[in-house]
């Protein structure tokens, strides 16, 4: 039975995919609390780690030390970083940059595994495939997202999946990430994510699910 570690940062996100899991119980783990249980014909192990890069790297580093499994998936809700990416569409993330100032260092990319990428496309048809950037703090201000657009090339913005892709490609471990938008580039507002997260989180694990599913058939 494949392994599969999931990291997500928000109660919120971990819910829906938690609904659709079998003989879930909950297990701590060398100090780190962890849901274990089944989905279809993979065995998923679930850390809710928190919103942040350190809290990100550090339950990417404790999942993969203990439990050793064959992929790590990151998904959950996102901003919208260009007009293209709508409420709840979402994206195959391909690699991700992290915040440093006012300024992105794409040359610190850190990219997710590509054959994991390109399954995930195929089960998701509708989604797009794309880079990604990391911030260390919410980004409101729309002249700002402008900013990184241009200096980085990403569609959408979180706050945990460079540190993920980093720890995860330094354990030699593949990474896939699928982020579904709670909020848009407009209107900048925290109150557009609060009404619009738990609906994004919804699908982002459908989708999920989905993904799994086809991981399971073809054996990746």
């Amino acid at each position: 039975m494949k392994t599969i570690a999931i990291l997500v940062a928000m109660p919120m996100e971990a819910a829906p995919l938690l609904k659709r899991m079998e003989g879930t119980a909950h297990e701590k783990t060398a100090g780190m609390k962890v849901l274990r249980g089944r989905l279809g014909e993979a065995e998923i192990v679930m850390h809710i780690c928190g919103m942040g890069m350190r809290k990100a790297a550090r339950g990417t580093r404790a999942l993969i030390a203990n439990y050793q499994p064959d992929l790590l998936l990151n998904y959950g809700v996102s901003g919208g970083l260009v007009p293209e990416m709508g409420l709840s569409d979402t994206v195959v993330v391909t690699s991700s940059c992290p915040a440093s100032g006012r300024d992105w260092i794409t040359a610190d990319a850190a990219p997710t595994d590509a054959a994991l990428t390109e399954l995930a496309a195929r089960a998701l048809p509708d989604a797009i495939r794309g880079p990604a950037a990391t911030s260390i703090g919410i980004i409101v201000n729309k002249k700002r997202k402008a900013r990184l657009v241009e200096k980085s090339g990403a569609l959408c913005i979180d706050m945990e999946t460079c540190a993920a892709a980093k720890t995860a490609r330094e354990l030699g471990v593949p990474l896939l990430v699928i982020r579904c938008m709670s909020d848009t580039v407009e209107p900048a507002s925290l109150l557009h994510f609060f009404k619009n997260g738990a609906d994004a989180a919804e699908k982002v694990a459908a989708e999920t699910a989905l993904v799994i599913k086809k991981l399971v058939e073809e054996d990746l």
